[in-house]
């Protein structure tokens, strides 16, 4: 059954799809008319895994998941990193020094820019308690509820744009928050009210812990949990899970850092976990989870750990520059237990002092001959005449130390690169001296084609054969360093490479150049970036000259794509200067690993990257541009799987002239089925609460354990319900997207919701799970949201 806005006008049924013609002559068109692991036969759902994992959930575990799939919301993500980048950028225009002796003047700076958002949010929370709380919110009807709240709308002009953005996301998350109490109070059989001032008592609560985190990261420091327990049974219901139906990463077998130990979304995360606690422990009774207590972490110590890795590695360059072989043995032993810090996977060689002091006498020996100011300065000249002046730095390399440093800044990246890279080998490596020193010797090997000039490196080690370049690290002594290629290769993208190409977050290369006004084909300017402990991506676009001019440049998340074995190979032919990474760092541009590598475009003939802004209004406006995140959510408490596909604003807008100019649905039908096609097809997270054991049979017919197979086999059930639904519904409802395309809101989102899903909920028996088809419920909004 499918639920559509409108019932379908028999003459209107009876229209022609009129479909773009695939030849160069436009104007012509085509009209059709009414004519894993070990191989297994045993059958498993796709929705538990393994048997043995299964969890029973109690009823107050039931409503937290439910609540937390109710609270999460990308745009909200999406909106503390925006208001981290722009307090980031505001405390870099104030302190252009990152010494320690300035760290709590930042601090101080930071607080103070971020006391504004603080006093707005907590107005309008405050304004929502005294208008909401003595209604009997239940009794309302939706169309009731949604006027209350647009009269208790804040106004925000005074704000900054990220302040504004905040807000907003605010608003939509306490918005979410009262809608599902007036809905569980009817469930649980309580007055609303008493449910609501708990919960929005605990989102007042809430707002300064998250703003005090964002500052945290905004001066370079690691936040502290917000609440360890929520987390724990977010994990326990499977939202933060890996994807069960993610193939596993045939490219690269390792586990790798992240570039920060705790990034915008993870806040988001944590605090949606904790708003959601209040939900189950205020409607069923239950104390908080596992006992904790909330946590304020304003006067918790944030870790420091990029403030002594950044002091550390200037420390290590100066003794490389200064010193002799003897020295850099201890030197390298001191820089160690500093970067090992700041990487997550760091704790397999902490506590192994023999393994360090293994590294440090091995590395010691082999760049022996490199160091000190006469031996280093051939390796300088090299890295400057290797296209460094192409990419502006060499002058920021004489403004800092001399042309001489370039060479102890190419050793100190190596000695980081391949402790980063031992870093990531399994445990049993580090239990065999002969397989450590086999580790070890892999990794300065990749670490010096990394970092060497090409005609220092054997020629079976290039990583590209044809362009000669070297990647170099900026700012060295700085919180937020990067390495930066040093050659800018000129490329030709075709329309048909762009539409192969992913980025971030599910998107295509061309669906996020296209979003930012790029025409393809383009021949353009090719910028390519290594992360390091510390890297964002905003804070590249925000001091790479080349970029912004004058390190001034705004950058929205979708100038930069992640650069793949895949990607390197089409558009360089040079493949091994991607970097493969597990799925979780492609998911997002706020949530990168270390070493990971991303490319920025730069069509020629003009100054800035396709979709770089030059101020904080041009960043946001071109942040709601870009195409959004698609999403495919299962919930198997109450039986449905939802499913969105957001058009950014350019999209929109092109989807509504093209049907207002008389091609009438075809193009939004084709619009649709390609985005569900891409996001049924591509490796993505998939959220889903799990609960009482239960074999789905009906939707794996002859699936293997193989985790592909169980992708397979769920997708093409999905698609026999979904695509014909959306068919049927574009018939009746291409003027209603262009009606949300016209809102002031940018984009427009359609959601399609399955009911009823057979065999999807707890308790359906086999009889039942073998009949019928869902309920399909689609329809259209305004913005992202």
């Amino acid at each position: 059954m499918v639920l559509i806005e409108r019932p379908i006008d028999e003459r209107e049924s009876a229209d022609a799809v009129v479909l773009e013609s695939p030849f160069l002559e436009t104007s012509q068109t085509a009209s059709f008319g009414a004519r894993g692991f070990s191989e297994s036969n045993e059958v498993q759902s796709p929705f538990l895994g393994n048997p043995a994992d299964r969890l029973q959930l109690s009823e107050a575990e039931h409503l937290f998941g439910e609540a937390l799939a109710e609270l999460r919301d990308e745009t909200f993500d999406e909106a503390i990193a925006f208001l981290t980048e722009e307090t980031e950028q505001a405390v870099a225009d104030r302190f252009t020094d990152e010494a320690p002796v300035h760290f709590a003047e930042r601090e101080r700076f930071a607080e103070t820019y971020l006391s504004g958002v603080g006093f707005e949010a907590e107005q309008y929370l405050n304004a929502l308690e005294s208008g909401l709380t003595q209604l009997d919110l239940s009794s309302l009807t939706g169309e009731q509820l949604e006027d209350k709240l647009n009269q208790i709308d804040p106004e925000t002009g005074e704000l900054t744009p990220a302040g504004e953005e905040f807000i907003g996301g605010l608003v939509r998350k306490a918005r979410s928050a009262i809608k599902f109490v007036a809905n569980t109070a009817k469930g649980v059989g309580k007055i609303a009210g008493s449910l609501l001032s708990p919960v929005l008592n605990r989102l007042k609560a809430l707002i300064r812990p998250l703003l005090r985190r964002v500052l945290a990261l905004a001066i370079g420091r690691l936040p502290a949990p917000l609440q360890p327990a929520a987390r724990t049974l977010a994990s326990k219901i499977n939202f933060e899970e890996e994807d069960r139906f993610e193939p596993e990463d045939e490219e690269r077998d390792a586990e790798m850092s992240p570039a920060n130990l705790a990034d915008p979304e993870t806040l988001a995360e944590e605090f949606d976990t904790a708003l959601a606690e209040a939900f189950m422990s205020d409607a069923v009774g239950e104390t908080q989870v596992e006992g904790e207590e909330f946590q304020d972490a304003a006067s918790e110590l944030e870790g420091r750990q990029l403030e002594r890795l950044a002091e550390a590695r200037g420390q290590l360059i100066d003794a490389l520059r200064a010193g002799d072989p003897p020295v850099v043995g201890p030197a390298i032993e001191q820089f160690v237990p500093a970067l090992l810090g700041a990487l997550k996977l760091g704790i397999n060689l902490v506590g192994r002092s023999k393994v360090v002091g293994f590294l440090a006498g091995y590395l010691s020996k082999l760049i022996g001959q490199w160091v000190g100011p006469q031996l280093s300065g051939p390796l300088s000249s090299a890295i400057v005449d290797t296209g460094l002046r192409l990419i502006s730095l060499e002058a920021e390399v004489e403004q800092d130390a001399g042309r001489s440093e370039a060479g102890p800044i190419a050793l100190a990246s190596v000695i980081e690169d391949t402790v980063r890279r031992l870093a990531e080998e399994e445990d049993y490596i580090f239990e065999d001296e002969d397989l450590t020193q086999l580790a070890a010797a892999e990794a300065f090997s990749r670490a010096v084609s990394t970092h060497f000039p090409p005609q220092f490196v054997r020629p079976d080690l290039l990583q590209s054969a044809t362009l000669g370049g070297t990647f170099v690290a900026k700012r060295p002594r700085s919180l937020r360093t990067y390495r930066k290629y040093t050659r800018v290769p000129e490329i030709e993208i075709t329309p048909q490479i762009a539409d192969t190409l992913p980025s971030f977050g599910g998107a295509t290369l061309g669906r996020t150049l296209r979003a930012a006004g790029v025409s393809l084909p383009i021949k353009a300017r090719m910028h390519i970036y290594q992360s390091a402990p510390g890297t964002t991506l905003p804070a590249i676009a925000r001091t790479d000259r080349s970029l912004g001019g004058a390190g001034r440049g705004y950058a929205p998340s979708t100038s930069f794509h992640p650069l793949t074995p895949a990607a390197a190979g089409l558009l360089l032919r040079e493949p091994q200067l991607g970097v493969a990474v597990p799925s979780s760092f492609l998911r997002s541009p706020n949530r990168i690993a270390v070493g990971q590598r991303f490319y920025v475009l730069q069509p020629l003939g003009t100054g800035a990257p396709a979709g770089l802004g030059r101020s904080p209004r041009a960043r946001a406006a071109l942040a709601r541009l870009a195409p959004g995140k698609s999403t495919i959510a299962i919930d198997r408490r109450r039986g449905r799987i939802s499913i969105r596909l957001y058009f950014s604003e350019d999209e929109a807008q092109r989807l509504a002239s093209q049907i207002r100019s008389g091609r009438g649905h075809g193009a939004l039908l084709q619009a649709l089925v390609d985005a569900y096609r891409h996001i049924d097809g591509r490796n993505g997270r998939v959220p889903m609460l799990r609960e009482e054991d239960q074999v789905f049979e009906d939707l794996l017919p002859n699936a293997s354990r193989r985790m592909r197979g169980l992708r397979t086999a769920l997708g093409r059930r999905l698609r026999g319900w979904i695509i014909p639904a959306l068919a049927k519904w574009t018939k009746a409802n291409a003027e209603a997207f262009v009606r949300a395309a016209a809102h002031p809101a940018s984009g427009a989102t359609i959601r399609i919701r399955l009911s009823g899903v057979p065999g999807l909920r707890a308790g359906s028996g086999p009889a039942r799970a073998a009949m019928g088809t869902p309920a399909i419920t689609i329809t259209v909004t305004p913005g992202a949201r």
